[in-house]
């Protein structure tokens, strides 16, 4: 079964959380218990040093604690300190006899007699120490044990102190830690894994949103989009999706109108080409009328021999194996050669040319590209100037980005706002009504866009509707003579 992200987050953070707890714990526990018996040898060698004034004192006063009286007066002073401590004091003399203890009640230990190793050990020590060895029948359970040997003002033994703490103690503390630990750990765990569980399935929402709409966009549904919210990296990717799912809607709709611009464009000089040549094959177009008639299909193969050309240029732009021989010449001849292409057409339409003062502008590119990018301009150009109306041309060198700048403004309904951005997409046209009247596929712009580009230029279109529409590009202006040796070189 496949997990969501919801559950693997969960999980990756439960993962984290217990892991952090149990390390937690177990440092927290280790530094607990070591602390814990760290307070518990100080609190025991204090208990040791005033046992063993007290016990000086008593034999500075009456000399050896002998008498039952003596002893039971200490064993009141010592109990004090006892009580104070949470320990058991017990004191023995030199011979290591126990003649006194803290423990209530009749405990049996006075009389008896401490090992002798940890005589031995406390004798060759003039300071408290703790003890790891085991007192036999004083105490054989498990207790912290503090020794320490009582001098006199000579340095001689008189006897030994020794304070007990029952090492089931640190158990008992370390339970309670443990259960506030445990408890803390749990409500920590809950809250986290509540609210791990609320952010995650806040964050897959936008997630989720945008994969529901990428089904229903491969589903064919193109009108898909995903709600924006927010500012972060998933109001981010919501809004690139919805980029490209605007890109792809209008790449789709292109498509389509292409293939049946294509369809258009192939089936009138196809259908008028068959025509023709059928009413010669059947005698309905008269022997002295037939020339007229191929002149008629010479043009409609020179619009399939165009259209042809227009999409293999596509192919060679987009896979980078269309090349240029970049040189200098003058950009005025390509313009005047074109114009004079369209004098009849110009004519027929009683257009005038406006700022056509031919002059010598050199530029720096390959000549056929740019006549292709002028004639599809003009080309266009023609195609949407009403009679009467004016094409205007203006040609200029910038010396601030050393390029050569042309104009190319025709009158005309102009081209409306929102379409301007998209003139120079591919197989993109304003008024798809418009193509019955026009020849074109809807390619012509995104070629003179990629061919001005590829010269090391730019292209842009200005429009006001009812008034004129504008074509702007650039071309590198030409290299000093000196640097002509790269004239006529070949780029890909």
């Amino acid at each position: 079964m496949r997990k969501n992200i919801v559950t693997r987050f969960f999980s990756v953070i439960s993962l984290v959380l217990v892991t952090t707890i149990i390390t937690l714990g177990a440092l927290f526990m280790l530094l607990a218990n070591k602390y814990f018996q760290t307070d518990r040898i100080n609190i025991m060698n204090l208990c040791v040093i005033n046992a063993e004034s007290a016990f000086n004192d008593s034999i500075q006063r009456g000399g050896e604690v002998s008498t039952d009286e003596k002893r039971s007066k200490l064993r009141e002073n010592l109990r004090l300190i006892s009580n104070t401590t949470s320990t058991k004091v017990l004191l023995a003399d030199e011979n290591g006899k126990c003649i006194v203890c803290t423990e209530v009640g009749s405990c049996g230990h006075e009389g008896t007699f401490i090992p002798q190793n940890v005589m031995k050990t406390l004798s060759e020590q003039t300071k408290s120490v703790q003890l790891k060895e085991e007192f036999g029948d004083i105490y054989n359970s498990s207790y912290y044990t503090v020794g320490r040997s009582a001098r006199d003002d000579k340095g001689d033994i008189v006897g030994y102190v020794f304070a007990f703490s029952d090492a089931s103690s640190i158990t008992i503390f370390s339970n309670a830690i443990l259960s506030i630990f445990m408890l803390s750990a749990g409500i920590m765990l809950l809250v986290s894994s509540v609210v791990s569980i609320v952010v995650t399935g806040h964050l897959t929402v936008p997630i989720r949103n945008v994969s529901d709409a990428a089904k229903r966009f491969s589903q064919g549904d193109f009108s898909a989009r995903v709600a924006i919210e927010g500012d972060d990296e998933l109001a981010t990717l919501a809004s690139t999706f919805n980029q490209m799912a605007s890109f792809v809607e209008r790449n789709e709709k292109s498509r389509s109108s292409f293939v049946a611009n294509i369809a258009h464009e192939l089936r009138t000089p196809m259908t008028s080409i068959k025509g023709f040549v059928d009413g010669m094959i059947d005698g309905t177009i008269p022997t002295q009328m037939q020339g007229k008639y191929l002149r008629v299909i010479s043009d409609e193969v020179g619009r399939l021999a165009r259209l042809t050309n227009s999409m293999l240029n596509i192919s060679k732009l987009e896979s980078g194996e269309f090349e240029m021989n970049i040189q200098n010449y003058n950009i005025w001849d390509t313009i005047a050669t074109i114009a004079f292409s369209f004098e009849s057409r110009i004519e027929a339409a009683n257009i005038t040319l406006q700022g056509f003062e031919p002059q010598k502008i050199m530029v720096y590119a390959d000549k056929d590209l740019i006549h292709q990018v002028v004639y599809n301009i003009f080309d266009n150009a023609l195609k949407f100037t009403p009679e009467n109306g004016y094409i205007a041309f203006d040609v200029s060198e910038d010396k601030g980005s050393n390029s050569v700048v042309v104009k190319i403004r025709n009158s005309g309904d102009g081209i409306s706002k929102e379409a301007l951005p998209y003139v120079f997409e591919r197989f993109y046209k304003e008024d798809a009504s418009r193509s019955v009247h026009t020849k074109g596929a809807g390619i012509g712009l995104y070629i003179t866009k990629t061919l001005v580009q590829s010269s090391g230029g730019e292209i842009r279109v200005e429009s006001e509707e009812g008034k004129y529409t504008e074509f702007i590009f650039s071309v590198p202006a030409a290299k000093n003579m000196k640097q002509g040796s790269s004239n006529g070189k070949k780029h890909r």
